[in-house]
C-alpha cells in the first residue's frame, strides 16, 4: 500500500516563489551593500567604520519575523547566516541567533502517510504503538515515540514533513533566481561570493534531508565511542531506514540544560560539562568528524554506574562536519603560523583552506592578521581567561567581516558547534575552563606532545636538510654561471618596454672578460657566509627558532672553513 503526499498548486507555488524571492532580494542586497561599505572604508585606512547599520539590522529583523510564516527553508537559511561572521557583523548575527528550528507539528495523518509510503506496508504491521503527539518538531521533520511490533523495543521514529522536497526545491529556486539577478546588475564577487554561499547552503540542506546518510553518521559515531563508557550513541534499526524515515533507539535522559533535573538526579554538572567538551574536542582534533549541532535538545545526560559519573548521549546526526587529511595539514600550518606570528604563512594556509578567494587584497589581509597576532600571540592562558574568549572571537569576526575573507561551510560548522557548545556549557557550569581542557588536544593536534614531537622533529629536519642542500648547491651554481660569463657562453638579453611596444628590435649584449667574472666568482662564498649569518641572527632573535638558527650558523661556519681551505 503506497500513498503519495499532496502537491502544492501552481498558484500556490507562484505566490510562495514571489514572496520568498522579494524577501531574499531585499535581504541579500542590503547585506551586499553594507559589506561593500565596510570593506571599502577599511581598505582606505578608516578602521572606525560602523560594521552594522540600522538598515541591516532592520532587514534581518524583518527576515527573522518572516521565517515564522514561511518556515521550512528560511529558518535554515537564517540559522546558516547566523554562523557566517564573514558575511554579517556580530550585531547582525545576534538578530538571527534567536531563530529556533521549532514549528507546529504536521498532522498525524501525514505522518502515517509518510511511514506507509516509505515501508510499503500498513503502519500497524511495523509499530504496535505509535504516539500521536510528537516529541520534537522542526522545519524539515519531526520525531514520534513508538514500539516495534516485532520486538517490543521502544524507538524514536523520525519522519520528514510532507511536501518538504517540493518546498525546498521551490525556495532554493527562488534563492538562486535572486542571486542570478544580483550578479547581473552588480559585481558582487569580490564583496560576497553569492554562488559559493548558495552551493554550500544547498549541499547542507540536501545532506540533512537524506536520512540514509544520517543513519550512516550515527553508526560512525557509535563506532567512534564504542570503547568510551562516558558517551552513548543510540542504535540504528537499519531495516527501517529510508531517505525520508529513520528509526533509532529511544533515549531516556535529562536535557543537558535542565539544571534542576540534573541536580535532582545527583549528576555533577562540572563533570558533565568536562565529559561533553572532551567528546567534542576528540571529534575536532583527533578524528576530524564531528557532531555539528550540540544544542540542548540533542544532548542528554543520565547517571552512570555508582562512582563513575554521568553518561552523555548524543542524538540527531543530520548535521555533521568533517575535514580531510590535506585540510588537517594546512590547519596545522595555520596554527603554527599563529605561534610563530607569521602573518604571511598564516594567510597562505588560510588561502589553501578556502578562506581567501581570488582577487582578495592579500597585503591588506596580512596587515590585519599581523595586528591580531601581535595583540594576542603572547597571551598566557590566564590572560586569555581574563580577557574572555568571546572578546577575542569578536575581534576575529570583525577582521573576517572587514576583509575579503569567507568561511567555508566545514569551518562554519566548527564555529557554530563551538559557539553553541560554549553557551550550553557556560549555562551548565559557569566555572568551567575551556582553555585548559582544549590545550592537551591542541598540543597533540600540532604534534607538540611527546608522541608527536618525533614526527614534528623529522618534518623539521627534512625541511632543514632540503634547505641546506639547496644553499650548499648555490655557490657551485653561481660559479658555473660565472664561468659561462667568463667564457662568453652566456648572453644576457636586455629588453626595453617601449621598443617592444612599438615593434623595436631587442638588443643583446654578451658579457665577457675574466676580470669581472673572477671578481664575481670570488664573491659567491662571502655572500653565502653573510646571508647564512644574517638568517641565523634573524631566526634566533626575531622568530625564536633555535634549531633553524643554529643550522644557519653552522652553514656560515662551513663557508669560512671552505674559504680558508682554498687559500
Amino acid at each position: 500500500m503506497e500513498t503519495h503526499p499532496s502537491r502544492i498548486s501552481r498558484l500556490g507555488q507562484l505566490e510562495r516563489f514571489l514572496s520568498v524571492a522579494r524577501l531574499l532580494l531585499w535581504t541579500l542586497w542590503v547585506m551586499y551593500r553594507e559589506r561593500r561599505r565596510v570593506t571599502r572604508t577599511q581598505a582606505s585606512g578608516d578602521a572606525a567604520a560602523p560594521p552594522a547599520s540600522p538598515a541591516l539590522i532592520q532587514v534581518l529583523a524583518a527576515f527573522r519575523d518572516a521565517t515564522m510564516k514561511q518556515d521550512v527553508l528560511l529558518i535554515k537559511l537564517g540559522q546558516f547566516l547566523s554562523t557566517r561572521i564573514d558575511l554579517l557583523p556580530e550585531q547582525a548575527t545576534l538578530v538571527l541567533s534567536s531563530l529556533q528550528d521549532e514549528v507546529p507539528p504536521a498532522p498525524f495523518a501525514q505522518v502515517v502517510s509518510v511511514i506507509e509510503s516509505e515501508l510499503g506496508k500498513p503502519v500497524e504491521e511495523v509499530f504496535s504503538v505509535l504516539e500521536r503527539k510528537c516529541t520534537a518538531a522542526a522545519s524539515l521533520g519531526q520525531v514520534h515515540k513508538a514500539v516495534l511490533a516485532s520486538t517490543g523495543e521502544t524507538v524514536a521514529v523520525k519522519i520528514q514533513r510532507s511536501q518538504i522536497d517540493q518546498l525546498v526545491r521551490l525556495d532554493l529556486r527562488a534563492l538562486r533566481f535572486v542571486i542570478w539577478v544580483m550578479t547581473r546588475f552588480v559585481d558582487a564577487h569580490n564583496v560576497i561570493d553569492l554562488m559559493g554561499f548558495y552551493n554550500e547552503f544547498e549541499r547542507t540542506i540536501y545532506e540533512e534531508l537524506d536520512y540514509v546518510r544520517e543513519a550512516a553518521n550515527a553508526q560512525r559515531f557509535r563506532e567512534l565511542f564504542k570503547d568510551d563508557p562516558t558517551i552513548y550513541i543510540p542504535q540504528v534499526y537499519d531495516q527501517y531506514v529510508s531517505r525520508r524515515l529513520l528509526v533509532l533507539e529511544w533515549i531516556e535522559g535529562i536535557n543537558i540544560d535542565d539544571s534542576a533535573a540534573l541536580d535532582a538526579a545527583g549528576i555533577n554538572r562540572l563533570e558533565l560539562a568536562r565529559r561533553t567538551v572532551n567528546a567534542y574536542f576528540y571529534q575536532f582534533f583527533a578524528v576530524g568528524f564531528f557532531h555539528a549541532d550540540p544544542h540542548p535538545g540533542n544532548l542528554f545526560a543520565r547517571p552512570g554506574p555508582p562512582g563513575n559519573g554521568p553518561i552523555v548521549t548524543f542524538v540527531d546526526f543530520g548535521m555533521v562536519g568533517s575535514y580531510t587529511q590535506l585540510m588537517r595539514r594546512f590547519m596545522k600550518q595555520a596554527f603554527l603560523a599563529v605561534l610563530a606570528r607569521d602573518a604571511r604563512t598564516l594567510a597562505n594556509a588560510l588561502a589553501q583552506l578556502g578562506f581567501i578567494g581570488e582577487g582578495a587584497e592579500l597585503a591588506s589581509i596580512e596587515r590585519s592578521m599581523s595586528g591580531l597576532l601581535e595583540r594576542y600571540a603572547d597571551l598566557s592562558l590566564g590572560e586569555v581567561r581574563e580577557l574572555g574568549l568571546s572578546t577575542i572571537l569578536q575581534e576575529i569576526g570583525q577582521l573576517l567581516y572587514g576583509q575579503s575573507l569567507r568561511i567555508p561551510a566545514r569551518f562554519a560548522f566548527i564555529g557554530r558547534a563551538v559557539g553553541t557548545l560554549m553557551g550550553v556549557v557556560m549555562g551548565l557550569a559557569p566555572e568551567f575552563n575551556f582553555i585548559e581542557v582544549a590545550t592537551p588536544y591542541a598540543r597533540a593536534f600540532l604534534g607538540l606532545d611527546a608522541r608527536g614531537m618525533e614526527q614534528t622533529a623529522q618534518q623539521f629536519l627534512g625541511q632543514a636538510l632540503a634547505a641546506g642542500r639547496a644553499l650548499l648547491r648555490l655557490p657551485k651554481a653561481a660559479e658555473q654561471v660565472l664561468s659561462k660569463l667568463e667564457a662568453g657562453e652566456l648572453a644576457v638579453t636586455l629588453e626595453n618596454r617601449e621598443s617592444r611596444r612599438w615593434g623595436g628590435v631587442r638588443g643583446r649584449r654578451s658579457a665577457r672578460g675574466s676580470g669581472s667574472a673572477s671578481a664575481l666568482a670570488g664573491f659567491s662564498w662571502p655572500f653565502m657566509f653573510a646571508s647564512s649569518l644574517a638568517g641565523g641572527i634573524f631566526l634566533l632573535a626575531d622568530a625564536h627558532q633555535l634549531g633553524a638558527s643554529w643550522f644557519c650558523f653552522a652553514l656560515a661556519g662551513l663557508c669560512v672553513l671552505r674559504a680558508w681551505v682554498k687559500r
